[in-house]
């Protein structure tokens, strides 16, 4: 049933884009304005922030850099992986009189990615009325743009529709250069999950229908990628820009697990190398290309093309092609490129050595599109941690272990019901469920529905609802237990929620790993049922609260907390931590489904004094004297802070120079402050996650009203209680 409604919304959908037959032959009438072209959407549940157009391509080109993530993992790093790709389809395009065109439509390619290749025109275009639909399989916790829809396959689904049918820029109405359209229209979804298992891949589904009056023979599809895999954070060195920044890529191709792949050879001209693998992987197609009969063999029908970026000296095999079709033109033809790979003995040098490549990966032919006809084909972009600590030119097995693991991810969570990839349901396979349209009551009894239904991934349980409060030398989390206790796996139809993990940062690890320390939280502590043989059998007795803990204006019971009552755990103030906390279940062992765990709830914290208006009470400054270019702060004038203490709740902090001089007037409200404007808690962590501080507690840059640094010195100021009027008085001291 649920994928009959999936149907059913596409082709609604479908219809209202394309339901005028007048389209195929008149541009001005698909009704189509500049507005239409959005590129601003992202992926902003998981762990990748990838860019995804509703024209054909993924990434940016770093143009909103680093405001925008291109292809970001982890998310908030600004580890970005690819400057932009898109979507490729190949045919011969034979009219009723059986004249033959030899054609390909391109989203993106190494001729239009710059500026002025852009002003041309790309060759597929937004019809009219066209956006970005964004939905979301979550009832709480959902990105803000998306909505809730039962129909809705991931956690955030981008679904839009496109065409190659313009022959002029819609937006200029100037002549699209070099394109003859195949007159297809493309539909598009997009696909990302928060679970630990699946927040490395983000999957992309193209179904793509002849609508000319044409027939279309010997179709290919592809996916063409600039993956530039770069560190590129402020400390790092390099940055979109920087000389050379595309020059130290390295690219392979496994044709058994269908996917390229790029890393960052060596992290040139910068210190700090990516460390980290992006993949285009395909996962299937229905139907199958000619002569395959599952996934099993589908690499059979797989093609890898790799070329030097908008070369013509040099070896022709790296030549970037520049037509759709030249006769017995192999490295100049995108067609031919498309139907036949690189002879292996040019592939394998490509992971040896940095080089400024692109690369093409493309299956088929499907035998025949007649009009009306549409053909499936599925990729999925997967990031990925080396694994080990060799150097960065190092590529093989060992340092692919984690990328093997996500891109086995990625296709489970692609097969679903077709579980031995034949793109049949087999005996046992349909195990749909039928999906209710109420939003607390999604996905609550089976019923086969004889389609294969794919993305059917495991679920553990929903997010814990946390709160933390923030207090001197003091964290503590509360969470609720509605939200993962009544949780419903999808799979098993049960309530399986098995206990509670909460993790937590070390203070200082921001300083030295600020690329990936979200990644590694250190796990303080875990409780589990002990009416099972799951697990330790600890209970919740220790964390469980006697009655549920209630704030203002916040409607959720909280009934556990961390640390215990009596077990309190000494933070550092002004030190950052982040905590977090998940639910997980007992995993499936008739379905051979290990334990799951939910993504953690993450919050972001800075201890510190509570506020206080007792003028009895010093306000201060920590550290005082404060030492440039101490371990606690980065390397350049904006990644250093000092902290002020002791603050009523609204006040107003001003700094003086010794003669008097005012160089920074602050305003502090408790109930609003997160550090924002100060670049040390956009670059030591997610700049997307909200720092909370103490009450009493502001800090400060060490910046002046004026935009400039401080000198060393002493300096004085005074802090103006906004609720009473009085006013106190403290210096500190600057040394550099």
């Amino acid at each position: 049933m649920r994928r009959f409604w999936v149907l059913l919304f596409n082709f609604l959908f479908l219809a209202n884009s394309f339901s005028d037959p007048s389209h195929l032959s008149d541009d001005s009438k698909l009704g189509r304005t500049v507005a239409d072209d959005i590129d601003r959407k992202y992926t902003s549940v998981g762990n990748i922030g990838l860019t995804i157009t509703n024209f054909g391509t993924i990434g940016t080109r770093n143009i909103y850099w680093p405001r925008q993530p291109s292809c970001e993992y982890p998310r908030g790093s600004l580890i970005e992986h690819i400057y932009q790709g898109g979507v490729w389809v190949g045919a011969v395009k034979k009219d009723i009189s059986g004249d033959e065109q030899i054609l390909v439509t391109t989203g993106v390619s190494d001729r239009s990615t710059s500026s002025r290749a852009i002003g041309e025109g790309y060759e597929l275009n937004a019809a009219g009325r066209d956006s970005i639909i964004e939905l979301s399989s979550l009832t709480d916790a959902r990105p803000p743009e998306s909505r809730f829809s039962p129909l809705a396959v991931s956690h955030q689904d981008f679904i839009a529709d496109y065409t190659d049918r313009f022959t002029r820029v819609p937006s200029t109405n100037d002549s699209i250069l070099n394109h003859t359209p195949l007159n297809i229209n493309v539909h598009q979804e997009s696909y990302a999950w928060n679970f630990p298992f699946a927040d490395f891949f983000v999957i992309l589904r193209f179904v793509i229908t002849n609508a000319g009056v044409d027939t279309l023979d010997s179709v290919y599809v592809g996916f063409w990628n600039n993956a530039v895999v770069r560190n590129t954070s402020r400390e790092s060195g390099v940055q979109p820009g920087t000389p050379g920044y595309f020059d130290h890529g390295a690219n392979g191709f496994d044709p058994g697990r269908r996917m390229a792949y790029s890393f960052d050879f060596d992290g040139i001209p910068g210190s700090i190398p990516a460390n980290s693998y992006v993949a285009i992987t395909l996962l299937g197609t229905t139907p199958f290309p000619s002569e395959v009969d599952s996934l099993g063999n589908l690499y059979q029908r797989l093609y890898y093309n790799a070329w030097q970026f908008r070369a013509f000296t040099g070896d022709e095999a790296y030549f970037s092609p520049t037509d759709d079709y030249l006769e017995g033109q192999r490295y100049l033809s995108r067609y031919t490129r498309m139907t036949q790979s690189l002879p292996q003995d040019k592939i394998d040098p490509l992971r040896l050595a940095a080089r400024n490549m692109t690369y093409l990966l493309s299956t088929g032919p499907f035998s025949r599109l007649n009009p009306g006809d549409s053909l499936e084909v599925v990729f999925a972009v997967v990031c990925a941690k080396k694994f080990g600590s060799a150097p960065a030119s190092r590529d093989d097995s060992t340092q692919k272990r984690t990328l093997y693991t996500n891109v086995a991810w990625a296709q489970q969570a692609y097969n679903g019901e077709d579980v031995n990839g034949n793109n049949q349901l087999d005996e046992g396979e349909d195990i749909a469920r039928r999906d209710s349209v109420s939003p607390t009551e999604v996905g609550l009894r089976y019923e086969p529905d004889g389609v294969i239904t794919r993305y059917l991934l495991p679920a553990p349980p929903r997010q814990p609802k946390t709160r933390v409060e923030v207090e001197n030398q003091s964290v503590v989390v509360y969470w609720d237990k509605k939200s993962a206790e009544e949780s419903v796996d999808p799979i098993t139809g049960q309530t399986d929620f098995e206990g509670y993990r909460i993790y937590r940062s070390n203070a200082g690890v921001d300083f030295q790993r600020p690329e990936d320390f979200l990644l590694n939280l250190a796990l303080v502590g875990e409780f589990d049922r002990a009416d099972n043989n799951i697990g330790y059998n600890t209970g919740f007795g220790r964390i469980l609260l006697d009655s549920p803990k209630i704030f203002p204006a916040d409607t959720v019971q909280y009934w556990y907390r961390f640390p215990p009552v009596g077990a309190e755990i000494r933070h550092l103030n002004g030190w950052q931590y982040i905590y977090g906390v998940s639910a997980y279940d007992g995993g499936d062992s008739a379905n051979n489904v290990p334990s799951l765990e939910s993504a953690k709830t993450l919050s972001r914290v800075i201890p510190g004094t509570p506020p206080s208006s007792d003028v009895s009470v010093s306000v201060g400054v920590y550290p005082n004297p404060y030492y440039v270019n101490a371990y606690w702060d980065g390397s350049r004038e904006r990644l250093r802070k000092i902290y002020f203490y002791n603050l009523p709740a609204r006040c107003q902090i001003t700094i003086y120079t010794l003669a008097s001089d005012v160089i920074a007037v602050l305003d502090h409200d408790a109930t609003s402050n997160s550090g924002e404007g100060i670049e040390w808690f956009n670059q030591y962590g997610d700049p997307r996650t909200r720092v909370q501080f103490a009450g009493g507690e502001h800090a400060w840059d060490l910046i002046t009203r004026h935009d400039q640094a401080i000198a060393t010195g002493l300096y004085l100021f005074t802090v103006e209680d906004k609720d009473t009027g009085a006013i106190r008085r403290g210096k500190f001291m600057i040394v550099k």
